[in-house]
This record gives structure tokens, C-alpha cells and sequence, in this order.
């Protein structure tokens, strides 16, 4: 008996009784993982600070909580797949005056971060971050880098951190930044030599809003630069809103540069992370 070999996808048409023809359309198997493909969620990077002493004092630093916090559950209940790194990985500090459960907290009442201490899932991701050397970029979406004193001293030196920006951005993925984070941009590098940020409008923890800290923590000149003075520098455009008050600023090439002024904003662009995600 000789084998049939049918085209794909095969129609075959099978007639019953009546002349009834039922046609039934055979897929073929590359189509169905082309489907299975389509239907991953998206893979979202967020790097954080691995430094955690606040210049040449002994002054505690590192990750403001928040502003990890607030974008990560912003992706995580969209459905996003989520990797937590760093650029020594394992344990990141965390500035004790961003743990609300702490009497001098400037965020007490933040049920956001609450719930993410208080998921030991989710804390493991910041007890054992991943060496930022072993990512690949190729296979996530957009970067999130929050901010926390504690970047402005390991993001900009930290050619790990300056390849992950330009890689993800130039292969059409999204870049994101609060408060601090966005140190992390400021010596991201294009292909063509060119600065990230360059020729757009960024945002960042303003002048105002560093004076502030400073006085809350009684001492000036501890961190390396301020962001509103850096930005400009690399060709972009700083721009700002009262102190503490949120904003979110969308820039680039389809408006895949996101950053936010404070912690106040660190849910907006989270938010508007997914937004464009589900928009391209």
C-alpha cells in the first residue's frame, strides 16, 4: 500500500451521509510553536546599586526601597516574567531609611513595600541578585534601573551596567530610570559612539530635592554628582516638577526611554513600562 504525502497544511474533506462535507484544516507544527512563542511574557531586567556606603562616611546607603518596589509589582501584575540583578550580585544593600518598618522611614505608610518584605519569593530576588557580568540582554524587553543613593556610585563606572542600557535599547527594547537610576545612563554608550540620552528629555532626583536630603541627613557633598547638573551634560534635556511630586518622562525612539523624577513616581513608570510594551 502506497503512502500519501499531503502539502501543510492539509485540508482534508470527508463526506457523510447526506452530503454533508466536514472540512477540517491540519496545522502545521511550526505554527503552533510560532503561537506558543507569541504568547511568552515579556522578560524584564531590573538592575540595582550594589554600593552601600554613603561616600566617605560610615553612613549606611544603597537601594531606596520604593523605587524598586512600586515598578516591580507594576510588572508583575501585568504578567511580566521579572530578573532581579546587580553588578557584584548576591544581596543588595538597602537604605534603612527606605524599610518602612523602620521608626525614622520617610515611607512608613507604603503598603506596597510591605507586601513585597513580606513575600519571601519576592525577597529572595534582592537577597540573590544575579551578577550583572553573566546577562545576556538579548533575550529581555526593557531595563529598569532604580534608583537609591547608592547608584550614583557603582551605575556610571560599571561597564555592565553602561552595555545593558545601550544593548537593550538599540535591539528596540524599552530603558527605565528613577530618581537616581538614572545615573545609569549617563555614560551609556551607543554602537555609533553617541550617548543614550543624547538629544532627549530625561528626568532625575532634581537640586531641590538633593538640598533636602542633605539636610535630613546633616551632611553635604556625599554623593559624587547631582543628576539635574550630570544629564545635560551627556546632550539631554532635564526636566522637572515641584519637589516630591511625581513625574514621568517618555523620550526616544517610540517612546522607549522612561524615566522618573522620585520615588513618588517610581509606580508611573512602571505603569508606563507595561503601556508601551503592550503598545509595540
Amino acid at each position: 500500500m502506497k503512502t500519501m504525502k499531503y502539502p501543510v497544511p492539509v485540508i482534508l474533506s470527508i463526506l457523510l451521509a447526506g452530503s454533508a462535507i466536514i472540512t477540517i484544516l491540519v496545522v502545521p507544527d511550526s505554527n503552533i510553536d510560532m503561537k506558543a512563542e507569541a504568547i511568552q511574557p515579556h522578560k524584564v531586567l531590573i538592575v540595582v546599586t550594589s554600593h552601600g556606603i554613603l561616600g566617605n562616611t560610615s553612613l549606611p546607603t544603597g537601594l531606596w526601597l520604593p523605587e524598586m518596589t512600586h515598578p516591580y509589582y507594576a510588572l508583575k501584575n501585568a504578567g511580566l516574567d521579572i530578573v532581579v540583578a546587580s553588578p557584584k550580585g548576591g544581596n543588595t544593600p538597602i537604605d534603612p531609611y527606605s524599610i518602612p518598618s523602620n521608626p525614622s522611614a520617610t515611607n512608613r505608610d507604603d503598603p506596597i513595600t510591605q507586601k513585597f518584605l513580606g513575600t519571601q519569593s519576592d525577597v529572595e530576588k534582592i537577597n540573590n541578585t544575579v551578577p550583572l557580568s553573566e546577562i545576556d540582554p538579548k533575550g529581555f524587553s526593557a531595563v529598569v534601573f532604580p534608583g537609591g543613593n547608592g547608584a550614583t556610585y557603582d551605575f556610571p563606572s560599571d561597564r555592565n551596567v553602561n552595555r545593558m542600557a545601550a544593548a537593550i535599547y538599540e535591539q528596540g527594547g524599552i530603558v527605565g530610570a528613577v530618581c537616581h537610576g538614572p545615573a545609569a545612563l549617563l555614560n551609556a554608550t551607543l554602537s555609533d559612539g553617541t550617548h543614550l540620552i543624547k538629544g532627549a528629555k530625561v528626568t532625575g532626583f532634581s537640586n531641590e530635592e538633593e538640598a533636602i536630603t542633605e539636610i535630613l541627613v546633616g551632611k553635604k557633598n556625599v554623593i559624587p554628582f547631582f543628576l539635574e547638573n550630570e544629564l545635560p551634560k551627556r546632550g539631554a534635556t532635564y526636566e522637572k516638577t515641584y519637589v516630591h511630586e511625581p513625574l514621568v518622562v517618555v523620550s526616544g525612539e517610540g517612546g522607549r526611554l522612561i524615566t522618573g523624577q522620585n520615588p513618588e513616581s517610581a509606580t508611573n513608570v512602571g505603569e508606563k513600562i507595561v503601556e508601551v510594551l503592550n503598545h509595540n
